[in-house]
């Protein structure tokens, strides 16, 4: 029961993040090219769609079920079913008019534009990290 607990935890503070960020990066591209209106039908998608995303981010990045692939090769595999989750959604529920070729490509591309803006964030952060770790470690041994 506790690792249920704490599987419920982590799911949960990563989904929380997720859809505060998929919500913000909504609200900010529709300020600009939308109505600046958001339908709480596209509410309940984003938080549908940032939950599959959630499992997808355990299943890669938790080290729980995924244990071997370097830090790059997670996020490889995990950017091919990300896409295509979120392609489904706006498929599904009709995000843009699913026959205009120039609307796919404008998605494609603020997805992988957003997708590399994460990872590149991720990346300096775990540096700043490891390296305030590295020095404690440093300043234990000389102690």
């Amino acid at each position: 029961m506790k690792k249920f607990l704490e599987l419920v935890a982590e799911l949960k503070t990563w989904g929380c993040l997720s859809f505060s960020g998929a919500l913000f990066i909504y609200t900010f591209i529709d300020t600009f090219w939308g109505d600046g209106v958001i339908a709480c039908a596209t509410v309940y998608q984003i938080l549908a769609l940032c939950g599959v995303i959630t499992l997808l981010q355990y299943i890669f990045f938790s080290g729980k079920v995924l244990k071997k692939p370097s830090y790059y090769v997670r996020m490889v595999l995990f950017c091919v079913p990300t896409f295509a989750v979120c392609a489904g959604f706006a498929r599904v529920f009709g995000w843009f008019p699913m026959t205009n070729g120039g609307a796919w490509l404008m998605f494609t591309g603020i997805f992988f534009v957003i997708f590399a803006v994460f990872c590149v964030g991720f990346e300096i952060y775990f540096r700043i990290v490891g390296k305030k770790y590295d020095e404690a470690l440093e300043k234990s041994h000389r102690s």
